[in-house]
């Protein structure tokens, strides 16, 4: 019983740093194209217009290093990579716990009941993610922690809104009405 206990807890935790690094290599790009192989160029951006065999380069000037307002899918990007680190410094502690020589049995038991709830939560967060993106809701995250789902959309929200969403949260997570929060950006 206890080796395959360990075999779960083992496969959430690569599971969990997958989903990680797919984020971290999805949402770290910084969208600077090279153009003509030179990577240094800052003045070629994703978007600039090059004539071909002529003299005459168009450049333009949507330099993304000026500061910009914050828009709802930025913000939400933002509050994705916050959740992944917050949940890459839990998974170190739990790590530093489970591999700690001098750590107690039941010290080790509850980090791998932490873990096991942090790779649930990561699954729950996810399908409800995926089927509200289904859902036409493109850009979205929900957050599960203590017993609570938290969404957040970056549309405005309709009562229909709430009915569709909580439907799925509630199918995903068996989470009652009353634990679920909603939230739109705009």
């Amino acid at each position: 019983m206890k080796f395959k206990r360990k075999q779960l807890v083992l496969a959430s935790m690569v599971l969990a740093l997958g989903a990680a690094v797919y984020l971290t290599w999805q949402l770290g790009g910084d969208n600077i194209l090279p153009v003509d192989g030179k990577a240094d160029d800052t003045t070629s951006r994703l978007g600039a217009a090059q004539l071909v065999n002529n003299v005459y380069q168009e450049t333009v000037s949507d330099d993304l290093t000026q500061p910009q307002t914050a828009t709802a899918s930025t913000t939400i990007a933002q509050a994705r990579v916050s959740r992944e680190n917050s949940r890459d410094s839990a998974m170190e502690i739990i790590d530093k716990v489970l591999v700690d020589a001098d750590a107690d049995g039941e010290a080790k038991e509850t980090a791998t009941v932490q873990a096991s709830a942090i790779a649930q939560n990561i699954m729950e967060e996810t399908n409800v993610e995926s089927l509200l993106i289904a859902k036409g809701y493109t850009d979205c995250i929900a957050y599960i922690n203590n017993g609570e789902c938290n969404v957040v959309v970056s549309t405005e929200i309709t009562e229909t809104d709430t009915i569709v969403i909580q439907e799925v949260v509630m199918t995903q997570t068996g989470l009652s009405a009353d634990k679920i929060n909603i939230i739109g950006t705009k």
